[in-house]
């Protein structure tokens, strides 16, 4: 019995070679249409004489990448094609160029043409092979995107204009409309508006690969079966100009030595815009078609690869002064389609274009000047429907109206002003709507937003009073001129508001800064001199290594300022904005009776006055401790509370790196331990004295005796622990609520 699954393999394997052979076939007459058309645009009117080297040069090129990135692509399915949108800029050059030259002999001439179109080509694969060698495939997709839309939409003029000038003669036709009303230029501009109009709508009603060359062919036999109907022999039509001036057999191809022994280099060195241009908008189009067949067939691509292949492809191409090209997106995810799972699709592309090379002069002779105006009139329809009017639909209108001002611009100054005009508008646009986000993270006072220090109720009462003093700004983001102009009119808002506290301390967090250039840092000395004109204290916490040297750099003067202050943290910049606050307030002095004064007087502050106090201070034990000293350990078993009677501890916690987190700060009053004692946990971080402090200590077994023999003891003690947690809980929602602004 034949073995069912070999069978299986080599059913596949036959309708995968038919499927490329299917392709191959559609891809190879579509590239032999379009490098028609592609060489009699680049060489017509001054340049006509070159139109056969042209179709060779054109078909080599198309031929070679169809081979090259096929074979050695990353995606099996890859076809690779000329592609007509750098074809659009050159064309506008090489007709400057000849008309620059009309003394010029012809093979001069049209040597110079094809050394720009070669020239642009090796530049191009260089530029490709180079930028995916150092893998920066990715940066280029960071182009701005609307200039994208912009020079396709521009393309697309330029190859409407191109067309044109095909039928006139004429370069720039559209500046002397008057041209386009002459009889003999109207029969040959009838037919192309006709056909160009014939396939727009039939492409948008079917997606068919073959509605494109049926239609060609159709309308070339048309044209033929008309024309011997009418008694019209082809010299006639040559001489109306209804097939082009070129005899059987004129097709060769580009000698490399010939072209640069007889072209005008210096015209070669002026097209540079040009050819600079192609290259990176190459690179840009080769990348957004690679997105493409991804985001369509779900695989993966490696950019980079892929610019080395097609960038040694083209390199090779532009040694025979063939135009550019890389992966059509059309053309590979139709071979993805029909099943084209191996290598054959690109082979079977390069063989039937290979294959038409020996046909070309019998094509290019016979081949209706209409047909080759209205495909590329076609193609320039195409690019301007796509990206000046349907894009309307998916862009915002703001980068719609850069895609027009880049086509006007294209259309009525010139290629490269109008990318430059895209550029400046895009980065004017960027700067504009990147300077209006908020790069205020959070703007609040020392009332709403206080440190880490948990302090006697006096002094957070004090606090909760005279907070407003301290304004606390928190950035985000990446500082530049534009953003800087926000902060410094927050502050001189703020020193202006006369319905506010005086302010004594602005703090300017930069924990969440990203960056900063050296307008930004400009704008930071402004503000110190704001604030000490003021008499407010600058206070500068978090700031990043960068930051802080491009500080220095723009204002060497702030280092050392009296007026100015550096913290580590917005914690600690808090703290030491407290403490100043705290130094100069009418706090009352502790009462000091007994020798639990001390303690008597911060339970009174936290739970008011109570005939029991001074049998509560009697039931804790007394701990006196030195720095360092570990008062809690993280996951021990709770079994204790502590009153902070004087002195100061500090909860941290420790990384994984082995670095010490502080997380809370606790002075005089301040009540630690009480969470995990209620609810039976095991400690989370370390309690270590921060420096000599005495320490009252209620144990779980005390409380738990007075639970059971003095009541109204035990009530005293947990009316202390109900109102620190709530105290605790009001902090916490406190910080939720800033944080959430």
């Amino acid at each position: 019995m034949p073995d069912t699954s070999t069978t299986e393999q080599q059913r596949r394997g036959g309708r995968a070679i038919l499927a490329s052979g299917m392709i191959g076939l559609v891809a190879g007459i579509d590239n032999l249409g379009n490098g028609l058309a592609i060489a009699a645009l680049l060489f017509s009117g001054p340049l006509a004489s070159g139109l056969g080297m042209g179709v060779g040069a054109v078909l080599l090129s198309a031929a070679i990448l169809a081979l090259l990135v096929g074979l050695r692509s990353t995606q099996p399915d890859t076809v690779a094609l000329v592609q007509e949108t750098s074809v659009a800029v050159l064309a506008a050059t090489i007709a400057a160029m000849a008309a620059d030259m009309p003394d010029a002999p012809a093979d001069v001439r049209v040597a110079t043409a094809l050394a720009i179109l070669g020239t642009s080509t090796l530049v191009t694969g260089a530029l490709f092979w180079l930028v995916g060698r150092l893998r920066l495939g990715t940066l280029v997709r960071f182009f701005p995107y609307p200039v994208v839309a912009g020079f396709l939409a521009g393309s697309g003029w330029l190859l409407v204009e191109g067309a044109l000038a095909m039928l006139t003669r004429v370069h720039a036709p559209l500046a002397t409309p008057r041209l386009l009303a002459d009889p003999t230029i109207l029969a040959k501009l009838v037919p192309a508006a006709l056909l160009a109009v014939l396939l727009v709508a039939a492409l948008r009603r079917s997606a068919s690969p073959f509605i494109l060359p049926g239609v060609l062919v159709g309308a070339a036999l048309a044209f033929h079966a008309l024309t011997a109907l009418l008694g019209i022999t082809p010299d006639q039509a040559r001489a109306w100009e209804w097939l082009p001036a070129v005899p059987d057999g004129a097709v060769s191809l580009p000698l490399p030595t010939d072209i640069v022994a007889a072209a005008d280099w210096s015209r070669v060195l002026s097209a540079t815009p040009a050819i600079l241009s192609v290259a990176v908008l190459g690179l840009v189009g080769l990348l957004l078609n690679s997105s493409g067949i991804e985001l369509a067939s779900g695989r993966d691509i490696d950019a980079n690869a892929e610019l080395r292949v097609t960038g040694g492809a083209n390199l090779i191409a532009g040694l025979f002064a063939g135009p550019s090209g890389f992966v059509g997106l059309g053309m590979t995810l139709l071979a993805g389609r029909l099943g084209a799972a191996d290598r054959w699709a690109g082979v079977a592309t390069a063989a039937v274009i290979g294959l038409g090379l020996f046909f070309a002069g019998w094509l290019v002779a016979n081949t209706p000047v209409f047909l080759t105006a209205g495909l590329i009139l076609f193609l320039g329809v195409e690019l301007l429907l796509e990206w000046a009017v349907a894009a309307r639909k998916r862009l915002p209108r703001g980068d719609w109206l850069i895609v027009l001002a880049v086509l006007a611009a294209i259309a009525g100054i010139g290629f490269i002003e109008g990318l430059l005009l895209g550029l400046a508008v895009s980065l004017a646009t960027f700067v504009y709507t990147y300077a209006r986000l908020p790069v205020v993270r959070l703007s609040t006072t020392g009332r709403a937003l206080r440190s880490r220090v948990d302090r006697s109720p006096a002094a957070t009462h004090h606090l909760a009073e005279a907070g407003g003093a301290v304004e606390i700004l928190q950035l985000q983001g990446f500082l530049f001129f534009g953003t800087a102009e926000q902060i410094v009119h927050r502050v001189r808002r703020r020193l202006s508001d006369t319905d506010a506290p005086p302010l004594r301390f602005l703090i300017v967090d930069f924990a969440h800064i990203k960056g900063m250039d050296s307008a930004a840092a400009t704008g930071f000395a402004r503000i110190r001199n704001l604030t000490a004109g003021a008499g407010v204290r600058l206070v500068l916490s978090g700031l990043p290594p960068k930051v802080a040297a491009m500080l220095a750099m723009a204002a060497p003067d702030l280092e050392g300022d009296p007026a100015l202050t550096q913290a580590i943290d917005i914690d600690h910049a808090l703290e030491a904005c407290e403490n100043s606050l705290l130094a100069t307030a009418p706090l009352p002095a502790p009462a000091l009776p007994s020798a639990n004064g001390e303690l008597i007087h911060h339970l009174e502050e936290a739970i008011g006055p109570h005939p029991r106090l001074t049998d509560a201070a009697a039931a804790l034990d007394e701990l006196r401790l030195r720095p360092e000293a570990v008062l809690i350990r993280a996951g021990e078993t709770a079994s204790d509370v502590y009153i902070v009677g004087r002195g100061r501890v500090k909860v941290q916690t420790t990384r994984p790196d082995g670095q010490r987190l502080r997380l809370r700060t606790m002075t005089g009053g301040a009540v630690v331990g009480e969470i995990a004692l209620l609810l039976g946990q095991r400690r989370t971080a370390d309690v270590v004295v921060d420096e000599p402090s005495v320490i009252y200590r209620l144990t779980a077994a005390t409380l738990a005796r007075l639970e059971r023999e003095d009541a109204e003891l035990a009530f005293v003690f947990h009316r202390l622990l109900a109102t620190t947690l709530a105290e605790k809980l009001t902090r916490a929602n406190l910080v939720i609520e800033q944080a959430h602004r």
